[in-house]
């Protein structure tokens, strides 16, 4: 559960098009953290700049992968003038079980912005986990997703077609924003896999979907059906 340079390039798009505007509160689905990529690129001081905010002191940790030393995304969204909360199963402070626990009512539609970075794919209960994020974020509110599509073969429980997230948005009502789909170079597939599969290639190439959508109607949340 990471914030990379490919997520600051996506919500400075999002800043450019005026769609973040008078969002001030933001949940992340799962305690997210900062990588080192993130750290040293260039996207970094363009956010700061874009928001009027003070670059933070991040200190990388000195790997590629996040790690458990590795910064908060807290220490992000102070810098760019949000107030940020986080849920997850332990370490968030809003402690939810996505595969069957509730929102508690007192943040029912509390917050502008809600943050899937690398959460919901590790969560059985997919139903549970996107009708959480629906009742998080406020009407006119809006929900980023970057998850796994493709080629992270042993990376959580689910890869996600883009059919998933626009009929979600068919289903809800919801507007969809922005929309792409990004190579993460090659995934070299587990030992375990090799033992029981034929023919597996050494590599296997890597994409994401990465996607923003605005809750636009009040009503419950619908999981959409593949007619």
């Amino acid at each position: 559960m990471g914030l990379g340079p490919l997520f600051l390039k996506d919500f400075i798009a999002l800043k450019r098009r005026g769609l973040l505007e008078g969002y001030r509160h933001i949940v992340e689905i799962g305690a997210q953290q900062i990588n080192d990529r993130l750290i040293a690129s260039p996207e970094l001081d363009e956010i700061i700049a874009l928001f009027g905010g003070t670059k933070p002191a991040l200190t990388p940790v000195g790997a590629p992968r996040i790690r458990p030393s590795s910064p908060p995304g807290r220490m992000l969204w102070t810098a760019l003038g949000f107030h940020s909360q986080s849920l997850d199963i332990e370490g968030g402070e809003i402690c939810i079980d996505l595969n069957d626990g509730a929102v508690p009512e007192q943040y029912r539609g509390a917050f502008d912005i809600a943050i899937n970075a690398g959460t919901t794919e590790h969560i059985a209960n997919q139903g549970n986990a996107f009708a959480a994020i629906h009742d998080l974020v406020r009407v006119g509110g809006l929900m980023y997703h970057q998850v796994p599509a493709s080629g992270n073969i042993d990376h959580g429980f689910f890869g996600y077609q883009p059919k998933f997230f626009h009929r979600l948005a068919h289903a809800n009502e919801y507007e969809m924003v922005y929309f792409a789909m990004k190579g993460y170079g090659e995934f070299e597939p587990p030992e375990y896999l090799r033992e029981r599969s034929q023919n597996l290639p050494e590599k296997i190439l890597s994409t994401h979907l990465h996607l923003a959508m605005i809750r636009k109607p009040a009503g419950k949340f619908v999981m959409p059906a593949d007619k």
